[in-house]
């Protein structure tokens, strides 16, 4: 439960107080930092969540770098403030960490990382037909198909580097409702949002005319722990072997960005510091976050969510009257976003909303709608590999799907039955659609 506001705690600073931590002008020895190993998303259990995982972050691999705006967007010349925009996006993109530094020679991998996954997902992609008729995806799936044939070069012309992190929750117990796929996932799951947001922070530079690319712990490179320790976001424990941050420990993920932007590095983290003595982190002041209530699941199931929804008043059927045998099914062609692309508001307002315009018109909306449109590629298709054991139970099905919602950081999940007039009688296309879920 947060007891203290961070209302007037600065954005780009982000949850954790990392402005507290002692700091030193000395780089430390990056060579005495091991080499980043490849996070392995190769599971044992055949219904683990991690093979999900893994097409996603595949795909943010697939979209890593692409074309760079031919034009300079206008933004402010002092690197400071620039730093602070890019930290701001990043935390808006739920990262929990975010730093610079100028890019260490030691960083630098002389056989880069590369996710075996990208051939089969750029051959499948190659093999797959569009089935959504949103705005834009055609040109989505053409940049996608490029992103997915390039091979892409060096990066000598990048001198900076842009580093997050995202944390990871307690591991799930043994016999906890809801987690049977989530056992031994933790560091997968935080990778995989670290190049989420990697991905758009990428996308967004190139827009505003800078080269940049993301770099994933599954394709990459550059050396992501050396980053991070030349960032100022963790440092490297030789008596544990671990690289450890003040305020997580060893739990988190990493990805970053490189790029020839000109940004305000941040100091490495000094020798000695640490949250031990803060008694504003202890209690959550001025952060909005602390010690105590930093992981939202520490004494929470994940099936039950960070909120405390079971205390809301349910009812059996909903407040509100509907006839369902009257409910009218409509087409596609009727919602509003077909009917402004059809020109039916006029032809300002259609010229207006091609390519998705309403969203692409601003740089942050832009960067996240490519990832956005990439990752609608994968929403479509019939089941794969064997049909998991006990899935004939609905309990259990819903504690399943809940905790791993929750688990990927979702705010708020529910389940119920759709209604047959739910659905759209036809798509875009004008060809009837079936009902073709009973859930939701």
């Amino acid at each position: 439960m947060h007891v203290f506001s961070n209302r007037r705690r600065p954005f780009h600073l982000g949850p954790l107080p990392m402005e507290r931590l002692a700091r030193t002008r000395v780089m430390p020895d990056l060579e005495a930092v091991p080499p980043s190993p490849a996070v392995d998303f190769d599971a044992p259990d055949p219904f683990s969540l991690t093979h999900a995982m893994a097409r996603y972050v595949s795909m943010f691999d697939v979209v890593r770098d692409g074309p760079v705006n031919p034009v300079r967007g206008e933004i402010p010349d002092d690197p400071v403030e620039r730093s602070r925009h890019l930290k701001s996006a990043a935390f808006y993109f739920d990262a929990t960490l975010a730093g610079v530094c100028r890019l260490p020679a030691q960083a630098r991998l002389a056989e880069p990382v590369r996710n075996p996954r990208v051939a089969d997902l750029a051959a499948e992609l190659e093999r797959g037909q569009i089935k959504t008729f949103a705005a834009g995806m055609d040109m989505i799936f053409a940049d996608v198909l490029d992103s997915a044939r390039a091979t892409l070069g060096p990066i000598d012309g990048h001198d900076h580097a842009f580093v997050v992190a995202v944390e990871t929750w307690r591991a799930p117990r043994d016999g906890e409702p809801g987690c049977e796929w989530l056992h031994g996932t933790q560091l997968q799951r935080a990778t995989m949002l670290a190049a989420l947001t990697a991905v758009l922070i990428s996308s967004y530079l190139r827009m505003l005319g800078f080269s940049a690319r993301s770099h994933t712990g599954t394709c990459s490179d550059v050396d992501l722990r050396r980053l991070a320790v030349a960032s100022g976001l963790a440092s490297w424990r030789q008596e544990s072997g671990a690289l450890v941050n003040p305020y997580l420990g060893d739990g988190f993920g990493l990805a970053a960005v490189t790029t020839d932007c000109g940004l305000a590095a941040d100091l490495p983290l000094a020798p000695d510091a640490s949250a031990a003595s803060d008694w504003r982190w202890r209690l959550g002041l001025g952060t909005g976050r602390g010690a105590t209530d930093r992981d939202p699941y520490a004494k929470r199931d994940y099936v039950q969510g960070a909120w405390p929804f079971e205390a809301l008043k349910r009812v059996d059927e909903p407040t509100t009257f509907i006839d369902h045998e009257r409910v009218p099914r409509f087409p596609k062609r009727a919602d509003f976003f077909a009917r402004v692309l059809c020109g039916d508001m006029g032809r300002k307002v259609q010229d207006e909303a091609r390519n998705a315009h309403y969203v692409m018109k601003s740089p942050i909306g832009a960067c996240a709608r490519r990832a956005l449109g990439a990752l609608l590629l994968l929403q479509f298709g019939e089941g794969r590999g064997p049909r998991a054991p006990g899935t004939d139970d609905p309990a259990r099905n819903a504690a399943n799907l809940k905790a791993a919602s929750y688990y990927l950081s979702c705010d708020a999940v529910g389940l119920c039955g759709i209604p047959e007039w739910a659905y759209y009688s036809h798509d875009a296309g004008g060809n009837p659609m079936p009902a073709y879920h009973p859930n939701a």
